[in-house]
This record gives structure tokens, C-alpha cells and sequence, in this order.
């Protein structure tokens, strides 16, 4: 609390005192220096904008159109939070109400500045939550609805994609379809266990009687060469390295059975048969083709690529260059996997127990399912098509940021992730387009830290309870269920609204500055507003905790309700009747006395309200008086729409200053003051006190109150928040630009 100096209310009228007149007239506040007042809130200088409004908070219009899949027969529930509500710790209600088809979820929401998402959940006539994630960065409203640009990706691009996509590959073999295996009678036959060398543009064949156990020389410099296996090739100890522009083609009665086969330039290999290898290399343009059965313990993939129309079962799989494709239109199984810039694509079921991922590319085309057991991911984009399944069954870890996952199709892809951790990485994964993520054990965001985004219209739900119909297929292994399928829908509805806690701390000291200490007067205010069927407010409680007055001045504390009209106000009801009604006279239901606006009161005399007959300083922030708990319950006759925190006009009324014809009132900047302020204050401290342009900002643009999202702890008697809050300064003198949390670090 700071001692007022240079203040004099002046009676006007000296003859009419001297004739001993009895009536009043205005008070006026004449300071006795006229040079403008210094700053005593940044006492070693600093500028503070001039259109700064001294708030924490602002206002966005809202707008969330459902996903009715009950045709409007029944109402979805509908919440909005400034953290995500499923997977945080710390969610606070914004705002909340109910909508179906034909009536939309209209509201406006109170918000932090430096919010950059509102979380919003929506209830299901079953009883299913998802929750997605609305960007509100510079924007002042928005709608959301399920409708978005679902990208381009498509299944049927890639079922229709010709595997032979590689020029080289076409000069040694074509493998476009799975077209029956025609061996030219031209070809060599080879048996036994002699070594052959290969001559240029020649075929050469394994036939189906016989067994070769032998060793084929092909990286000799020729090119056109085509090695037919219809019978079966053994040898355990030879690596086939076969040159450039070379084929090797296994039969469906055919077997390979060798160390490992090596490739060169549009060098290709393709097998109806069965194939066996400890390792498998491809290099500079070639295509590896399975429409059999290939079991390799190894396979690294450079530069070129690797297609599996069959069943393939491979034990080590690499790849470290971004032109090559894997892609697996049969049933591929790998046990260890690591892509590095590669792409892998998925158009039939395919299973990985350890994929690791780097700058790599994952396609899942429409009804078909990925299954991996652990991922580990970093800077990996995963496309999934309509109706395709990523099924994640014990954790997928993103261990760097811009990772991105997206339903690419006209219709929703799941994602079922048992555990996602993303190792503290700001916005390591970013959930997008038509999916539904279903999780339930994830890395949660903090208000002020994004780890993940859950984009519209992608939702999170919990992993028991995805939503999303996927009929089962032979490439899905069942497809999906929806878990809300045969509960009885009925109306998610929503009466009670609870939206946090805000504190309003004052300096006393108006038109003239204090300590800024900003104790004089605090109070939490936590509002629960009840609602009807069209989210319109009907009644408000607003439970008040007064916890400091560290002023010596006798003063009231009340609100003035913006916008709405004291005759729109059925009743009032006071936890406390004994603490008000004295210094601001209430009219019959229950609101001051003489206002167009309604105005209800917190206590009349915030020292007495605390049982102290003098005005000694109460700060309960040393534990030596208890808060002081209020509840105000105000019913309307006409339901309010939109009722938020920015209908709360808190002030303070210096009853030691109040006369007949006019009072001291205490706003934030940018309220306006009640009917009973006395203007002649303002006029008189304008322009040397007080800004031109806002009596509740001072002539440097400094306030006489904060309004803050949280239960603010004031500093101490006699400290500068300034000197308590470290990030105050630099929010302050950016006019709320930095450090918008400046409150949360002391």
C-alpha cells in the first residue's frame, strides 16, 4: 500500500458554505505539481506502449460443427480446454456445451495470449470422447468442422503403381504382372556342380529334374543374361554377384537356396518359387521381385528396391538411401528393420517386431494394416490411406521433432498406439487428416509445451474405444471394430460449466500510483455458469476467495457484470449476507442499487470481512490470516448467451473517498467504471496522472490492476512485481508481446 500525497477533494461553492448551504457538490482531484507523474512501476526507465491493455487473457469466438452420425437425434457434449484434457494433468474448462446436426456449438472462450491450440472434446451419443487440437494463433475466431484438405496419397495410386518403375530393370526383365514364367528353348541347361561363366545376352536354365550345386559366374562384364532356376540351386557357400543388367528368375517350381545375391546396375531378380538366402543386396537401380515364398536373414536395400507380391520373412532389414522403395503387396514379415531416408509401402498386411525410422517415408494403402511391435522414429512421415490400420502394440517412440502422421483418404485410418513417448521433442509428432488416433498412454503436452498436435479432423481417443468401421480384408487381419457399435446413443448434455480460477490483484492508490506491490486487494474468482439445451446461461456462481488486503484504507470489493442489464437479473444470492448490503446499497434482487449495469458485491469492508475492526494489513500470503471464502449465485431472467471471465468487471471501491454524488472506483484497464464513479476525478488527474485516453491507466500507460488466468500469488508488502517476477518487465514493456506466462515463473 502506498500513502496518497497531493490529493484534496475541493467543495465547491464557498458562498454556499459560508451561508451554511447543506448540499454537496461534486468532489474534484486538483494535484498540486502539474508536471506529468514519473513512472514508479519502471523507475530506471523503460517505455510501455501506449496501446498496451495490461491483459493475460483474451477473447476467441468459437464454432464446432459435429460429425452427427445420429441424423440430430441426439446431442454430443462438447468441451473446449486449454491443455488436452485425456492425456494432460493440468486441462482447465474454456468453455462447454452440447450440439448435434442443425444446431452448432456456438460460444465465445476466455484464453491465455500466448495460447496457441484449445483442445476439443467431444462426447458421443455412446459415450466415446476424442479429443483434436484447434490452432487459435492469431486468429479471433474460428470454426471447426470435420471437413479439410485429406491430402493426395491414395491406395489405389499404389496398387496401380507398375513395380517395374525403373528403366535398367525393364532392359533385364519385365516384372510388371505375375505373368506365367516362360523359359526359351534357346536356354543353357545347367546341372551338377560345375561352374559356369555367363556369356552376354544369353538364357541359361535349372530344369525342373535336376539339381545344381554348382557356382555361376555373371559379374563379368556381360549384359542381357537370364538364369532360369525350375529346378532347385544349392550351394551355401556362394554369394551370386550378378553384374549389371542381369536376371535371375526362380520358377513356382523352382528353389534358390545361396549365401546371398548381389546386383548391379538395372540388375533384377524375381522368384515364383521359393527362395533362400543369408543376405540380400541390391545396389544402383535394381529391383528385387518375391511372388513366392523368400526367407532371407539379412537384406540391405542401396539404390534400389524391393517388391513382395508373395510371402517374404526377413530376419535384418536396411536400407539407407532415399530412391529406394520397399513395398509389400503379399505378406512380409521382419523382425529388425531400419529405413533411412527409404520408403517403405505397405498394400497388404505387413508386420515389423523393431523398425527404426530416419527421414524415412511409411505408406499404408487403403485396407491394409502395418503392425509393428516398437518404433522408433525421427523426421518420418506415415500416410495412411482410407480405412488403413497402423497398429503400434507396445510403443512407438519419436525421438526427434517433425514427425508426421496422416489420414491422407476420403475416409478415416486408425492408428492404434498402446504407448507413445516423444523424449521432451517440441512437436515430435504431428497427428493430421482423416484418423483417429487411439491412445491412451502418451507423452502428454503442457500448456506451454506442444510435444504432439492433434490436427482437425484427426482425433484421439482412448485405445479401447476407436470408432472407426474397418471391414476385415485379407490384408488387415480383421480390420477394426467400432467399440461404440450397439450401445443404446442418448444425449451427452452438459448443464454445469466450470471455468477455472482467475486472481484480480489492485493497487489502492487511484488516480495517483503506488508501490505496485499489487495487494492491496486480491481475490481468486472461480466461475460455474449453468446452461440450458441452447448453451445459454440461466444462473452464474461465482465463488470468490479473498486473500489479501495490504491497504489501510477502508474499501469495498464487487463486479460489475458487463453487458448485462441489473433489471436482467432475478435474483441474488450472498453466502455472506452479513458481508454486504452496507456500503453498496442492493436493491430487491440482490444487485446494487441505481446501476444500468448489474453490479454485485464481494464484501463491503474487506477488513471487517476478516473480523478486524481497524485497517491493519492482511496479506494471507504469510499465513496469518486465513483466505476468506464467498459464493454470489445470480439467476437472469433472459438467459445470457456467451458468458465468459470478460463479463466480470472486478473492482475496488474506496468507501473513504465516496461522496453523495460520487465515488473512487478501481477497474483494469480497459473497463469501464459504474454509474456512481465520480468523474470529476478523472478530469481532474487526465493528462497528469491518469492517460488521456483510459482513467484506469496511468499518464505512462501503467494500470492499478491485473487480471490473471491462474491463483496468482501477489508479492510481498512493499515489493515491486517487477522486482518478484523476472519476466514482468519484458512482458510489459512489449506491450504483452514476450513472455505472455510471465506469471508462472518467480
Amino acid at each position: 500500500m502506498y500513502k496518497r500525497k497531493n490529493f484534496r477533494f475541493f467543495l465547491l461553492g464557498l458562498t454556499g458554505i459560508i451561508l451554511g448551504a447543506t448540499s454537496c457538490s461534486t468532489p474534484e482531484f486538483t494535484p498540486t505539481d502539474t508536471t506529468p507523474a514519473a513512472s514508479k512501476l519502471f523507475t530506471s526507465g523503460g517505455v510501455i506502449p501506449s496501446d498496451f491493455k495490461w491483459s493475460s487473457v483474451r477473447t476467441l469466438d468459437i464454432r464446432v460443427v459435429v460429425n452427427d452420425k445420429y441424423n440430430g437425434k441426439y446431442f454430443y457434449k462438447v468441451e473446449l480446454f486449454d491443455n488436452d484434457p485425456k492425456l494432460g494433468t493440468a486441462a482447465n474448462l474454456l468453455g462447454a456445451g452440447q450440439a448435434k446436426k442443425g444446431q452448432d456449438f456456438v460460444d465465445k472462450v476466455t484464453v491465455p495470449v500466448g495460447l496457441q491450440y484449445v483442445y476439443l472434446r467431444e462426447t458421443s451419443p455412446v459415450g466415446i470422447a476424442s479429443v483434436s487440437m484447434v490452432a487459435i494463433k492469431d486468429v479471433n475466431s474460428v470454426t471447426v468442422s470435420k471437413s479439410g484438405d485429406t491430402g493426395s496419397f491414395r491406395a489405389s495410386a499404389l496398387r496401380g503403381e507398375s513395380a517395374n518403375s525403373m528403366a535398367g530393370v525393364a532392359a533385364a526383365y519385365s516384372i510388371a504382372d505375375n505373368a506365367p514364367v516362360v523359359v526359351p528353348n534357346t536356354a543353357i541347361a545347367i546341372s551338377g556342380n560345375s561352374n559356369i561363366t555367363v556369356e552376354s545376352n544369353k538364357a541359361y536354365v535349372v530344369k525342373a529334374s535336376d539339381n545344381f550345386i554348382g557356382e555361376i559366374n555373371a559379374n563379368n562384364g556381360t549384359s542381357g543374361v537370364k538364369i532360369y532356376i525350375q529346378g532347385t540351386w544349392k550351394n551355401r557357400n556362394f554369394t551370386l554377384n550378378l553384374g549389371g543388367n542381369n536376371a535371375i528368375i526362380v520358377t513356382s517350381g523352382g528353389t534358390l537356396d545361396l549365401v546371398n545375391v548381389i546386383q548391379n546396375t538395372g540388375g533384377a531378380f524375381a522368384n515364383y518359387g521359393t527362395a533362400i538366402f543369408e543376405t540380400l543386396n541390391t545396389s544402383n537401380e535394381t529391383l528385387y521381385t518375391n511372388y513366392g515364398t523368400l526367407n532371407a536373414k539379412s537384406a540391405t536395400f542401396a539404390n534400389g528396391s524391393f517388391t513382395n507380391y508373395g510371402t517374404a520373412s526377413i530376419d535384418n532389414l536396411t536400407s539407407t538411401t532415399g530412391s529406394t522403395k520397399i513395398r509389400n503387396e503379399g505378406t512380409l514379415q521382419v523382425k529388425d528393420a531400419s529405413l533411412t531416408n527409404a520408403t517403405l509401402e505397405t498394400v497388404c498386411h505387413t508386420t515389423i517386431d523393431n523398425l527404426t525410422t530416419t527421414n524415412a517415408t511409411i505408406n499404408v494403402a487403403e485396407k491394409s494394416l502395418l503392425g509393428i511391435k516398437k518404433l522408433v522414429a525421427g523426421g518420418t512421415k506415415i500416410n495412411l490411406a482410407s480405412s488403413a490400420i497402423l497398429d503400434v502394440w507396445v510403443s512407438a517412440n519419436f525421438t526427434s521433432n517433425k514427425n508426421y502422421m496422416t489420414g491422407t483418404g476420403t475416409e478415416s485410418a486408425v492408428a492404434r498406439l498402446k504407448k507413445v513417448d516423444v523424449n521432451n521433442q517440441w512437436e515430435a509428432i504431428t497427428y493430421s487428416g482423416n484418423l483417429e488416433i487411439a491412445c491412451s498412454d502418451h507423452t502428454p503436452n503442457g500448456q506451454w509445451s506442444t510435444y504432439y498436435i492433434v490436427s482437425r479432423p484427426a482425433a484421439l481417443v482412448a485405445y479401447e474405444k476407436s470408432t472407426v468401421k474397418i471391414a476385415s480384408t485379407n490384408c488387415n487381419a480383421g480390420g477394426n471394430n467400432d467399440s461404440g457399435s450397439g450401445t443404446t446413443p442418448t444425449d451427452q448434455t452438459i448443464t454445469e460449466v466450470n471455468l477455472g480460477t482467475y486472481s484480480y490483484s489492485f493497487e489502492d492508490n487511484w488516480p495517483e500510483t503506488g508501490d505496485y506491490d499489487l495487494n492491496d486487494f486480491v481475490v481468486d474468482m472461480n466461475v460455474s455458469k449453468f446452461q440450458n439445451s441452447s448453451n445459454k446461461t440461466v444462473k452464474v456462481a461465482l465463488k470468490a476467495k479473498l486473500r489479501s488486503v495490504g491497504a489501510t484504507k477502508r474499501m469495498s470489493g464487487a463486479i460489475q457484470l458487463d453487458g448485462i442489464a441489473s433489471g436482467n437479473v432475478k435474483s441474488v444470492t450472498y453466502s455472506r449476507q452479513d458481508l454486504v448490503g452496507n456500503n453498496l446499497k442492493l436493491g430487491s434482487n440482490g444487485v446494487e442499487s441505481g446501476q444500468t449495469n448489474a453490479v454485485v458485491t464481494i464484501v463491503d469492508d474487506a477488513h471487517k470481512a476478516f473480523g478486524v475492526a481497524d485497517t491493519r494489513l492482511i496479506s494471507t500470503q504469510n499465513g496469518n490470516y486465513n483466505p476468506l471464502d464467498l459464493t454470489i449465485t445470480i439467476e437472469f431472467n433472459t438467459p445470457v448467451e456467451n458468458f465468459t471471465y470478460n463479463a466480470l468487471n472486478v473492482f475496488v471501491v474506496l468507501t473513504s473517498e465516496t461522496s453523495a454524488s460520487g465515488r473512487s472506483e478501481v477497474h483494469l484497464v480497459g473497463f469501464k467504471a459504474t454509474d456512481k464513479i465520480s468523474k470529476s476525478i478523472y478530469e481532474g488527474a487526465k493528462g497528469k496522472l491518469l492517460s488521456l485516453t483510459d482513467p484506469y491507466k496511468s499518464i505512462n500507460n501503467e494500470p492499478w490492476g491485473l487480471a490473471l488466468p491462474v491463483s496468482f500469488v501477489s508479492p510481498p508488502e512493499s515489493k515491486n512485481i517487477k522486482d518478484v517476477y523476472p519476466k514482468f518487465q519484458d512482458w510489459a514493456l512489449s506491450g504483452g508481446l514476450k513472455n505472455t506466462d510471465w506469471y508462472l515463473s518467480r
